[in-house]
């Protein structure tokens, strides 16, 4: 209306208005009886409706589905891959993210059962500062989002014993301005990095030496050494539509691909119809794949399956 000044409603007025809407959203499961079903299946399809709508991210859906039936419910069973023990950062008694990876490390040196299987970031800016987070036994490390979630100061350090089956799995966020390199696979358990983003590391995107790795949808650019650079025995396999390498070799050193094999045992894999012309693009001096030795055309492929 014409000269009407609209105000914030009133503290007692917003308490009022939060209390009628809970009592129609937020109901009660009614009492069980033998032999009927009760369950309120019209309410879970509203909640159905908001969470797709809301998009809870991993962290937020396991605090949900705890909180009442009808969350619990309405945002289904968690996956297989997303059940176990889990710990979270910002963490109230750890103040970096080495002191609680340090925390985890403990605990499954102490009993593996008691140790935290998914290690959850949540949304924001997080530094890690030492050169590297070194990540001992297999665990999941999630974030929020590749445009959420970002790690710079160090980057991640991968040992541990090697056992079948058993890997690290890196997903949803974002490592930029690292010391070194993003991702250092060193003779230990194989990794995942699944919807990942490597920007501006100082060393290389991802080293590989004596193991194995795998990249889902992620994006390697504008990072100092190699995109991807796999040393003696080890091979990297990527898939995915999004998997990108570009614009790497920013020290403009000798050496610098951006994709990289160091000899005949090392190997790049590229998951059919990704091909290393179509992924590895406007490196530095149109440096994008190569070996110090061996035939490039068998080191670095495509292939139909892994």
């Amino acid at each position: 209306m014409p000269g009407e000044t609209k105000k914030d409603m009133p503290p007692a007025a917003k308490k009022l208005c939060l209390n009628y809407l809970s009592s129609k959203i937020l109901l009660p499961y009614p009492p069980a009886v033998p032999d009927v079903d009760r369950t309120p299946y019209q309410m879970i399809s509203f909640w159905k409706n908001i969470f797709l709508y809301l998009a809870p991210t991993d962290t937020e859906r396991i605090h949900l589905r705890r909180l009442c039936h009808l969350f619990h419910d309405s945002l289904g069973t968690t996956p297989d891959s997303r059940k176990g023990m889990y710990t979270v950062y910002p963490h109230p008694n750890h103040a970096s993210l080495q002191s609680l990876m340090r925390r985890c490390h403990e605990l499954y040196d102490e009993d593996p059962t008691k140790a935290p299987t998914i290690f959850f970031i949540k949304e924001g800016d997080h530094e890690i500062n030492v050169n590297h987070l070194e990540i001992n036994y297999p665990i999941k490390i999630i974030g929020a989002g590749r445009d959420k979630t970002f790690i710079r100061g160090g980057g991640f350090y991968i040992q541990g014993r090697k056992e079948v089956g058993k890997k690290v799995e890196l997903k949803d966020m974002t490592m930029r301005h690292t010391e070194k390199s993003g991702v250092y696979g060193n003779n230990g358990l194989s990794f995942l990095c699944d919807s990942m983003t490597f920007t501006q590391c100082g060393g290389h995107g991802i080293w590989l030496f004596e193991t194995t790795g795998r990249l889902i949808n992620c994006v390697i650019t504008q990072c100092g050494y190699s995109g991807i650079y796999c040393y003696e025995n080890a091979l990297i396999e990527l898939k995915g539509s999004q998997t990108k390498v570009h614009g790497n070799g920013t020290r403009r050193e000798g050496g610098c691909y951006g994709l990289r094999t160091w000899n005949t045992s090392s190997f790049i894999h590229l998951l059919h119809p990704l091909t290393k012309e179509s992924v590895s693009t406007n490196n530095r001096d149109e440096l994008n794949y190569g070996s110090k030795s061996g035939d490039v055309s068998v080191q670095i492929r495509t292939v139909d399956s892994f």
